[in-house]
């Protein structure tokens, strides 16, 4: 019996839930020129929203009243509706979601306590706010199933409608008829009209801006997209040959690369290849040697980048140096330390070298000059004389990268908002400061962990500026490089692979293949596709339900006419 009564209780669940998301999209629809409502808490607020009113209004929700079931109350001594309200408020599932998971920053401490009191209230909200929920044939008539279903229905085709009309009006065409999982409600221009007026009168040519920080700043950190990311690195590649950076800076530090291979980098610089083909021969043998803190760095980009720094460097008087900031990881015991190794090898180096000004590039939070990151221990080391920017791309998604671990799906940066605004403009690339603009103000959320205290922050407390190079449709990554797989090169990496234990060389046999490619779509909006597929299930689940609501009523039918 008590099966039967959790099965009754898990159905009205069901129903309720897929009744606030049909109805979130409408409202997303409905507001969509003025503010993009985020799924979450999005979809969590208006189901907390749809329990207050149905009760208000019907003393029960759609799923309830397919059940005869619905709330009563042992006295009228408080308004029924504040009681109402705080019991959803504080006890209903989304709202204990809310209030564990709707903050900026996750505490341990905060969530237990949370948790806990509204376990708590849960556990003794029938006394608390003298409301339950109980059969109650009064509430409802057998011959009211029909109309119900039919509400439910056409909340269900009313919610899938809103959703589609929200795609249509908030994505390129091309998105949505060549790749329409791809496709999903984003923020709308007129939503975003802050963001665009502030563009219009402060977007700067990118190698201008760059080279006005080093007016201010002595060393530029610049944070790289994904590793794989190609274009970024031809941005990178105009700024250092520019002839400013050139006569006026001249250094760069990478993360990528360790201290002990600078010196034959500088070799490999220095030889004068008699062709192209032994200069792709002799990189690749460079960087097969340890230029990654993993067994392989396999990315094309920089390979490409340093094959175009050896044919600028080795035919220019004036060179710009190239240094390695990490460390050959074959004993790992230290790993945990590596921001502030890499932090001290670019110190030292600028310290002993007497380097004026450098550009470092950093990847991911490694960039931020905040505690723990690479960027805070050299902006300590170099106070008022450190800046960073940040480069457009996406964020990690926590739930993949929870998922599957090192391959987790980018999504969009402030829920689309700024990628929608950059749209608006008339250049494909600028960069600006955050300091005093709409973009600085928002709330951080490029750091994925959510117990970093870095998501309490405003994104001008973590960056400088902002370089916005290439939409994510004109990005893309690739993996491989020629001559991976000579024989010398496969003799390194197998003696590299029996000291980095958990590394197998043959997980990259797949590169003999030639170069892999993934285009900027794939990257930017797989997360997408996730919350697409997301949806058509709870688009399924909820025709299943009806279905199961067209039986209760027949049988209901039935019970009538005998």
């Amino acid at each position: 019996m008590n099966i039967i009564k959790y099965f009754k209780h898990l159905i009205i669940f069901l129903i309720d839930a897929t009744v606030s998301v049909f109805i979130f999209q409408i409202v997303a629809l409905l507001i969509s020129y003025f503010y993009f409502l985020p799924p979450f808490p999005g979809i969590c607020i208006v189901w907390i929203l749809y329990y207050i009113i149905a009760y208000w209004k019907y003393r029960r929700t759609l799923g309830q009243a397919f059940f005869n079931a619905g709330i009563t109350t042992k006295d009228n001594k408080q308004p029924l509706v504040l009681r109402i309200i705080f019991r959803e408020a504080f006890t209903s599932f989304p709202a204990i979601m809310l209030w564990i998971l709707g903050w900026n920053q996750l505490i341990a401490s905060r969530v237990f306590f949370v948790l806990l009191v509204c376990l708590l209230l849960l556990r003794f909200r029938r006394k608390i706010f003298g409301i339950s929920v109980q059969d109650n044939k009064a509430l409802s008539e057998r011959k009211c199933i029909l109309r119900l279903r039919q509400v439910y229905f056409l909340l269900i085709i009313t919610g899938i409608v809103a959703r589609f009309l929200n795609i249509i009006g908030t994505n390129d065409e091309a998105i949505y008829t060549d790749s329409p999982l791809y496709a999903s409600p984003r923020p709308t221009p007129h939503s975003v009209g802050r963001y665009v007026d502030f563009l219009k009168d402060n977007r700067k040519d990118i190698n201008d801006y760059v080279m006005g920080l080093f007016d201010k700043y002595d060393h530029i950190i610049l944070c790289e997209r994904h590793h794989q990311e190609m274009t970024q690195y031809d941005m990178i590649y105009n700024l250092v040959t520019d002839k400013r950076f050139v006569d006026k800076v001249g250094v760069m530090f990478t993360e990528i690369g360790c201290v002990e291979s600078r010196k034959a980098y500088k070799e490999f610089v220095d030889t004068t290849y008699p062709n192209d083909t032994l200069v792709e021969k002799g990189l690749a043998s460079f960087m097969t040697e340890n230029q990654s803190v993993h067994l392989l760095w396999p990315n094309t980009n920089w390979f490409s980048f340093l094959k175009r720094m050896y044919y600028f460097n080795h035919h220019n008087p004036k060179q710009v140096e190239i240094l390695f900031a990490d460390r050959n990881w074959l004993d790992r015991s230290m790993l945990e330390a590596r921001d502030s190794i890499m932090a001290d090898n670019i110190i030292s180096t600028i310290l002993s070298d007497s380097i004026q000004k450098s550009l470092i590039i950093m990847n991911y939070r490694h960039a931020y000059l905040t505690s723990g990151n690479c960027g805070n221990y050299i902006s300590q080391k170099f106070p008022d004389k450190v800046a960073n920017v940040l480069i457009n791309f996406g964020k990690a998604d926590l739930i993949s990268a929870i998922i599957k671990p090192g391959n987790e799906m980018i999504k969009p940066i402030q829920y689309g908002k700024w990628d929608v605004a950059f749209e608006q403009t008339e250049d494909s690339d600028f960069a600006f400061d955050f300091s005093e603009s709409p973009f600085g103000k928002d709330r951080f959320d490029h750091f994925f962990i959510p117990t970093s205290s870095v998501n309490t922050l405003q994104y001008q407390d973590i960056f400088n500026g902002f370089i916005y190079y290439k939409a994510p449709e004109e990005q893309y990554t690739s993996l491989g490089y020629p001559y991976i797989f000579d024989s010398g090169n496969i003799k390194k990496l197998k003696n590299r692979e029996q000291i980095l234990k958990g590394y197998s060389l043959e997980s990259w046999e797949f590169l003999k293949d030639g170069l892999i490619v993934t285009e900027g779509k794939e990257i930017y909006y797989e997360i997408y596709q996730m919350e697409n597929f997301v949806f058509l299930g709870v688009c399924i689940l909820s025709f299943i339900l009806n279905l199961g609501l067209i039986i209760l009523e027949g049988k209901y039918r039935l019970a009538d006419l005998h």
